[in-house]
């Protein structure tokens, strides 16, 4: 049950029938990459890329930072790389493929396999450091194709070549893309940039959650060193610091919803989960193996005896007699019994809808409820009464935003359907259709509405690739218009800038309203975003600078 708005494609995504492309649809882009030692000369087809430390050598192998080579080859994102001290691994998140960098066991593994390794990674000057050698099996693990002496090593001139051949594969089917246009203004700040804290989220209602780690080292966005010792802070739209939460150890503090943040908590009794309020009160002792965010005045609290839901004072109001339960929305709460059937449940805990006849049940949305079938396993939708006004035909389903929701049938064709089971539009046929959404935790959060089909295809070199189309409500969208529409929020998303390389915020047709200034940039909530820039310090170490800024449309 929990969660369907956690509906991610499996290992079963590898299986089945595989779709060949035609040729035509895979373009070849050769690069050539120099590395020269004893120097921060780095280059990708002949420009220059960002390094602040000398590449070297050692034990017959040129050595580069990790981040330098995987921002040339693959642009990722600073975020989606992620250092964890403690076990020495870097983690990389690119597509559908995660490369993880183990130091502590020299090992590299795409996806959990395990890829050649030549040489030896270290961390120096705060980097991570890998062997070019070791990139000819990542990139062909990756889809390049490198043949036998594409690394090449120049003794004289101390120069490390890499050559590599991009396959791309077009899978835009010439649509419109959203056009930018515009240069924007400056934000406007409520809180200036700051090295003050490490990391900031919103809460809602222009209030914010900051940490400042006291006992590691911020080297970059999402990469800190050392162990983790949280002091926690309230701040309101200004920076205005309203309480501060010295947390220590506590194994996480996030939010709870309804001014609540929800902790894990070393206690004389051992370790549990509860929560507190603002002011810092326990609002659920903890006591708990797992505590659920508050939802319309309850939230779902487990122990070792069953499921069920407690108030803000922390006051058992429906009796721990559930196997799960999930947050209340539209005045109901599903749940799963001992006995493994579904009911849904009002706030005094009385039965409002049997479930029992359904092998799965999910939440309400705008008045409606999927459930599947326990003889076909097939998915429709139910009323709050209890009415199976959608049937059962449909083997995934959506929640329902704005009047509908996507489906896809016993065929595997995929529609657009009302809450009548009107079959509104169909979209293009595929395997596999998620929603493209990641805003879906909470029954209230703004949701954008698109879904996403995937398929796998061949490539020429009898790899394969994961081959995604976009729809909104009207059609089919082109991926970077699918970026905006999928970021938009009080009528701007945060857009990233090939040219600046930085993000920005543009409105729904493309125009910059906010100049692209940031490293990292969040959506709006209640007028305001939280914004980030990595930078070095005077003594050459690197840190990241939080800021936030008002949407200049409210």
């Amino acid at each position: 049950m929990k969660k369907l708005v956690c509906m991610a494609l499996s290992a079963a995504l590898l299986a089945g029938s595989v779709p060949a492309y035609a040729a035509d649809y895979i373009t070849k882009v050769p690069h050539t990459f120099t590395a020269r030692v004893g120097t921060t000369e780095f280059t990708k087809d002949g420009a220059a890329q960002p390094l602040d430390v000398a590449i070297y050598t050692k034990n017959g192998y040129t050595m580069l930072p990790l981040r330098t080579f995987m921002n040339a080859v693959l642009q990722i994102h600073p975020k989606n790389m992620i250092w964890d001290g403690k076990k020495q691994t870097a983690t990389v998140l690119y597509g559908a493929y995660i490369l993880i960098f183990d130091l502590k066991n020299n090992t590299i593994l795409k996806n959990g396999e395990a890829l050649p390794v030549w040489g030896k990674m270290e961390v120096k000057d705060g980097r991570v450091f890998v062997p070019l050698r070791n990139w000819s099996g990542i990139l062909q693990s990756i889809g390049y194709l490198i043949e036998e002496g594409d690394i090449t090593w120049d003794s004289t001139t101390r120069l490390a070549t890499i050559r590599a051949v991009e396959q791309k594969l077009d899978t835009s089917n010439n649509l419109e893309k959203t056009t930018l246009s515009g240069k924007g203004a400056q934000a406007s700040y409520t809180m200036a940039l700051t090295t003050q804290y490490d990391e900031i989220e919103p809460l809602g209602d222009g209030y914010f959650l900051a940490q400042k780690y006291t006992g590691e080292t911020n080297v970059g966005l999402g990469v800190s060193m050392g162990r983790r010792e949280n002091v926690r802070y309230l701040l309101d739209s200004k920076g205005k610091v309203l309480q501060t939460y010295d947390t220590g150890t506590d194994n996480y503090m996030e939010d709870g919803g309804e001014r609540t943040f929800l902790v894990g908590r070393n206690t004389e009794n051992g370790f549990g989960n509860g929560a507190i309020d603002w002011e810092g009160n326990t609002v659920i002792p903890f006591v708990y193996l797992y505590v659920d965010f508050f939802s319309e005045g309850l939230a779902a609290v487990s122990d070792k005896n069953g499921t069920g839901f407690v108030n803000r004072n922390g006051e058992v109001v429906i009796p721990l007699q559930f196997e799960e339960a999930e947050p209340f929305s539209d005045g109901l709460a599903v749940v799963k019994k001992k006995d493994g059937t579904y009911a849904y449940i009002d706030k005094t805990g009385k039965v409002a809808i049997d479930a029992s006849k359904y092998s799965s049940a999910f939440p309400f949305y705008e008045g409606l409820a999927m459930v599947r079938s326990r003889d076909t396993h097939k998915a429709g939708f139910i009323d709050k009464t209890g009415k199976e006004v959608i049937p059962c035909q449909y083997r995934w389903a959506g929640y329902f935003r704005n009047g509908a929701t996507y489906a896809s049938d016993a065929e595997g064709k995929n529609w657009l359907i009302d809450q009548t089971g009107k079959r509104l539009k169909r979209i293009a046929d595929a395997e596999y259709l998620v929603y493209a959404d990641d805003r879906m935790t909470k029954p209230n959060q703004q949701k954008n509405g698109m879904a996403m089909t995937e398929e796998i295809v061949n490539l020429p070199d009898g790899d394969h690739e994961h081959v995604r189309r976009y729809f909104d409500e009207t059609d089919e969208i082109s991926y970077e218009t699918y970026l905006l529409k999928k970021g938009l929020s009080e009528g701007l998303a945060p857009y990233w800038d090939a040219t600046a390389k930085k993000y920005g915020y543009v409105n729904e047709s493309g125009t910059w309203v906010i100049a692209p200034a940031f490293d990292a940039a969040e959506r709006f909530q209640d007028g305001y975003a939280v914004v980030a820039n990595e930078i070095t310090l005077a003594d050459g170490t690197r840190d990241v600078e939080w800021g936030i800024i008002q949407n200049p449309n409210r």
